[in-house]
């Protein structure tokens, strides 16, 4: 018995130019009913062996947003239930894209339970067209239900560059920078604050940005973190206080550099089959080296060197007194499994008490 879809209505409230917020009601309701069953049919049904089978009934399979903007992430629910009379179950839903993410709760069903598959889309770039969620289950006559998300996205806001590349320089505490940003729709940015997912950056409006501008620039702070040198992986983000969730976000990219660099900064070590004699492996396949150096010609002192990559010893061998290092890192066992580590150098420096080298180890 198939529904009949009562309504199905999206709407896209504005709280203010451009910015959206989205409800959907589904409502689902049979129609017809069974034809009369002649009273042979009855009995030959009855007596009969039967066996249940489960059967899965989405109350839609189509969620249209419409046009979107100002927002950064989407999410609904497509509804299900077993009809059948058997237990149903369901595997993890398939998304068509990286930007979509599913996941149905709960994946086990009994005769006449409801389910849901609920969905997230990241909007970091636009959007146009249909995506894809598919889901399987164990029902032999609609094994997989195709369902899709229908939207069409467009950023409200531009900035130049669309991505901070920063770099703090070994010695340097504090670098500044800037990012233009721009309204597309020439109205006033409406942005109330301005924040950073990294408490070691900051970013606001430059002082000659006034509130009906539709483009304006931001001023960007970096300082340099408690931690050791590492790539800068951050986002700043627009606001806007009739909304809870930003209105767009920068990426923040670049690295922050000690005064001791490593080369290289992290390792992919792959391991050559050649059995499982370690005696079979040439040296070269189970030995890597990572060069140290200091960056502004201090002296440095290298101690307590370890690993959390199991079989692996290091050795610290100097080249130039003080200043330029070999890290030998070297396989006494063969590794027998994928697995991601770290080799952990302490210094005698106060800007960087230790240098961390990350390393990702691959197997036959």
């Amino acid at each position: 018995m198939n529904p009949t879809f009562a309504s199905t209505s999206i709407r896209l409230l504005t709280g203010f130019a451009g910015v959206f917020a989205i409800t959907s009601t589904l409502d689902a309701s049979d129609q017809g009913a069974p034809a009369t069953k002649s009273q042979a049919e009855t009995q030959a049904e009855t007596s009969a062996p039967t066996k249940g089978i489960p059967r899965i009934q989405f109350e839609t399979n189509l969620f249209d947003f419409g046009k979107i903007t100002a927002v950064e992430t989407l999410s609904g629910t497509f509804k299900f239930k077993n009809v059948g009379d058997a237990i149903l179950k369901v595997d993890p839903p398939q998304a068509s894209c990286e930007c979509t993410e599913p996941k149905v709760i709960p994946d086990t069903l009994g005769p006449g339970e409801s389910g849901e598959v609920r969905f997230t889309i990241k909007l970091d770039r636009p959007l146009n067209g249909q995506r894809m969620i598919m889901v399987h289950s164990n029902d032999p006559k609609t094994p997989n239900v195709h369902l899709t998300l229908q939207l069409d996205y467009t950023p409200l806001y531009e900035f130049n560059p669309k991505t901070l590349t920063i770099i703090l320089p070994a010695g340097k505490e504090v670098l500044d920078s800037h990012v233009a940003v721009i309204r597309k729709d020439g109205r006033p940015l409406c942005v109330d604050r301005i924040t950073a997912s990294q408490e070691w950056i900051s970013a606001a409006f430059d002082s000659s940005a006034k509130p009906e501008d539709s483009s304006a620039q931001i001023n960007v702070t970096v300082h340099r973190p408690s931690g050791p040198p590492a790539p800068i992986n951050a986002t700043i983000q627009l606001w806007s206080s009739q909304v809870t969730q930003p209105l767009q976000s920068l990426p923040v990219t670049g690295e922050i550099l000690g005064e001791l660099a490593a080369n290289p900064r992290s390792l992919y070590w792959v391991i050559p089959d050649f059995g499982k004699d370690k005696a079979a492996y040439p040296d070269e396949a189970l030995t890597r080296k990572i060069e140290l150096k200091s960056v502004l010609g201090h002296e440095v002192e290298l101690k307590n060197v370890t690993s959390t990559v199991k079989g692996l010893s290091t050795k610290v061998v100097p080249k130039v007194p003080g200043k330029a290092f070999d890290l030998i890192l070297k396989f006494e066992q063969l590794p027998t499994e994928f697995s991601n580590g770290k080799v952990t150098i302490e210094t005698s420096l106060a800007s960087l008490p230790k240098i961390e080298v990350p390393m990702t180890v691959a197997v036959p």
